[in-house]
Formats: C-alpha cells, structure tokens, sequence
C-alpha cells in the first residue's frame, strides 16, 4: 500500500480528508491491529509518516 492509498482509505472510511499527518499515522496503526493492513506495508508506511514529523497518539502517552 502507497500513502496515496492510505490517504483514500482515510478518506472513504472517515468521509473527509486527514487533518494531519498524525491521525494519517494512527489509522494506519488502526488498519494494521485490525488486520487489514500488511505488516511489510504498516512498516514503509509508518517509517515515512513518522520521517515527516507525525507522532502517534499511543506514544504521546
């Protein structure tokens, strides 16, 4: 899976669009407990994400 399809996802499931690399990163986090995300995939994804600065919301605590 590509950003850009992670972004879709985002979009098609919450009906509107990320308010930020951060709630980008945590619904990846989502899809991967879920099963609907390939662990190969969660790891690009994640390292990406969190290379652009986003924090997930499980490690603010």
């Amino acid at each position: 899976m590509r950003l850009r399809d992670l972004i879709t996802a985002y979009q098609q499931e919450k009906e509107q669009w990320p308010e930020s690399p951060n709630a980008l990163l945590d619904f990846c986090q989502y899809k991967y407990n879920r099963g609907e995300l390939e662990a190969e995939d969660y790891r690009k994804l994640f390292s990406k994400l969190h290379n652009e600065g986003a924090t997930s919301a499980y490690q603010l605590h």
